[in-house]
């Protein structure tokens, strides 16, 4: 399967060259087409997301020699070349190519969007677009939200659906996850009246959390200075980081040259609060190779304690529920830096490798 994709990328890469040639001579119109994106449809029978793509893609090719000979040589899958073309510029364009190898298409997006950043005429936009529907018949209602808002948003419903006391899936009683967060949503419209249920003590339920990771040099000089952040949201301009920091608690943290953030002292098995923020930031989800999960996770120790495993941000990662029980009792085995590379093996001796979000260390600034 591996070589089939690798000769399918290829393909992809003679492809983009042909249809840049023949949309740069215009050569369509011949056909009595409209666009190269209505040739496309018309005579290879694609659909006209697709189409699109190509096109787009094929407007880079020209200009990113070192993206576009990986993709011809199997090394990029399209899915990976066409967020990164997107981002890249001639002078990022080798370095783009040479770390999108390992890229899944979801790390490439994530990447991709930390690369573009944010600027506060885009967050200015994206608050002018902001809206919630409703459709009365089929009882569904949908909402287009600033980052800030979608990250509190979500943190209250997940919050209030993770319910430790909530029974397995082979429990009779079980309630999908996305039935939960229904319920969610509707237990926060309702107005409580003090004492029932509305505290963590009380009820069991986790208050709304944003979090914004930000240079400081961002929040004093403005969008041309480092970096900012909502964690599971995207870069914002910075702008929306000082409003978010008026009226927020703010931890300093010191961080490496590369954007690393500086291990804590090894005092206690369970993380600290601020290391759990840290592994979230840099791992996404669960670390196991292609697996979707991002809201349910354990924080694991890859060398555990009873094995004199320290409490340090080179030894913990977050895994899903599934994975996690893969590495204590389904026989699989966990080794390497969370920083770096981390490789989980199956009981038959297969490897599979993990790298941290793309979007966790900066590039270093030339």
């Amino acid at each position: 399967m591996q070589a089939h994709q690798r000769s399918i990328s290829e393909h992809e890469g003679k492809l983009l060259h042909d249809v840049a040639e023949f949309d740069r001579t215009e050569a369509w119109r011949g056909d009595g087409a409209l666009s190269m994106a209505d040739w496309l449809v018309g005579f290879l029978h694609i659909s006209r997301t697709r189409a699109r793509r190509l096109v787009q893609a094929a407007q880079r090719v020209e200009r990113l020699p070192a993206l576009s000979t990986a993709l011809a040589e199997g090394r990029l899958t399209f899915d990976v070349f066409t967020p990164l073309s997107a981002v890249a510029t001639s002078e990022s364009d080798a370095e783009f190519a040479a770390h999108g190898e390992r890229l899944t298409p979801k790390e490439a997006r994530q990447f991709a969007t930390d690369a573009r950043g944010a600027t506060d005429p885009e967050m200015a936009a994206h608050f002018r677009r902001r809206f919630v529907r409703f459709d009365d018949e089929r009882r569904l209602l949908w909402a287009q939200l600033t980052g800030d808002t979608y990250a509190l948003v979500k943190s209250a419903i997940v919050g209030r659906a993770r319910r430790g006391d909530h029974p397995s899936a082979h429990d009779p009683d079980y309630e999908p996850f996305e039935s939960r967060c229904a319920d969610a949503l509707c237990d926060l419209c309702v107005e409580r009246r003090p004492g029932r249920g509305t505290t963590a003590a009380s009820g069991g339920v986790r208050q709304a959390r944003l979090i914004v990771h930000t240079d400081l040099d961002r929040l004093l000089y403005g969008d041309g200075y480092g970096h900012a952040s909502i964690e599971g949201v995207g870069p914002v301009s910075a702008e929306v980081a000082r409003r978010i920091a008026c009226d927020a608690d703010i931890t300093l943290a010191f961080e490496g040259a590369d954007g690393t953030g500086l291990d804590q002292r090894p005092l206690r098995r369970d993380p600290t609060e601020a290391q759990r923020i840290e592994i979230r930031r840099r791992d996404g989800g669960c670390r196991f190779p292609g697996c979707p999960c991002r809201n349910v996770t354990d924080v694991h120790h890859v060398m555990w304690v009873s094995k004199q495993g320290e409490t340090v941000l080179s030894n913990l990662l977050t895994l899903c529920v599934a994975h996690h029980s893969r590495v204590h009792e389904l026989g699989w085995t966990l080794d390497g830096d969370a920083n770096g590379e981390v490789r989980f093996t199956n009981p038959h001796g297969r490897v599979f490798v993990s790298y941290p979000s793309p979007a966790w260390r900066r590039r270093p600034r030339k």
